[in-house]
């Protein structure tokens, strides 16, 4: 006698059983989509992460020494994932794994400086620090806290 189990229950009990297998199981998207938050200024941060793990645009409020307004930074490729080569292979799981980012922008000779830095907590959470240097008639706020979730 042969039982007959559909097709698709077989499907889910795969996919179930794979999950559960599946060791520290991260987040089905990682960190890819939009991210957002708020600054210790109390301004908004958000970032959006790419598929391929690349942060392809910024943008941070400020709001310091009586200035306030927005940065959008667009057309952005920064890995999040690290550059690192390990010697002897392979990297540990906490380097492999391991997610953060940095950006500038601008400088002393060509206006105000903006620097952002992040790194991931989880797959939901980052958090990390802004630069923005001078700000004309502002001056600088350096430091400055952040952390954002993903939507």
């Amino acid at each position: 006698m042969s039982i007959r189990i559909p097709s698709l229950a077989i499907a889910a009990a795969c996919v179930l059983t794979a999950a559960c297998d599946s060791p520290a199981a991260p987040d089905e998207a990682g960190y890819a989509g939009q991210w957002s938050g708020t600054t210790a200024q109390g301004r908004t941060i958000d970032f959006t992460i790419s598929p391929t793990e690349k942060v392809t645009a910024i943008t941070l409020g400020h709001a310091f020494n009586g200035c306030s307004g927005s940065e959008t930074f667009s057309n952005l490729s920064l890995d999040i994932a690290p550059q690192v080569q390990c010697i002897p292979a392979p990297c540990s799981p906490s380097i492999s794994s391991y997610r953060a980012f940095g950006y500038s922008s601008g400088g002393p000779v060509s206006g105000p400086l903006t620097s952002v830095n992040a790194v991931f907590v989880s797959t939901g959470r980052a958090e990390g620090t802004v630069n923005f240097r001078g700000f004309a008639g502002c001056g600088d706020a350096i430091g400055v806290g952040w952390s954002a979730v993903k939507r």
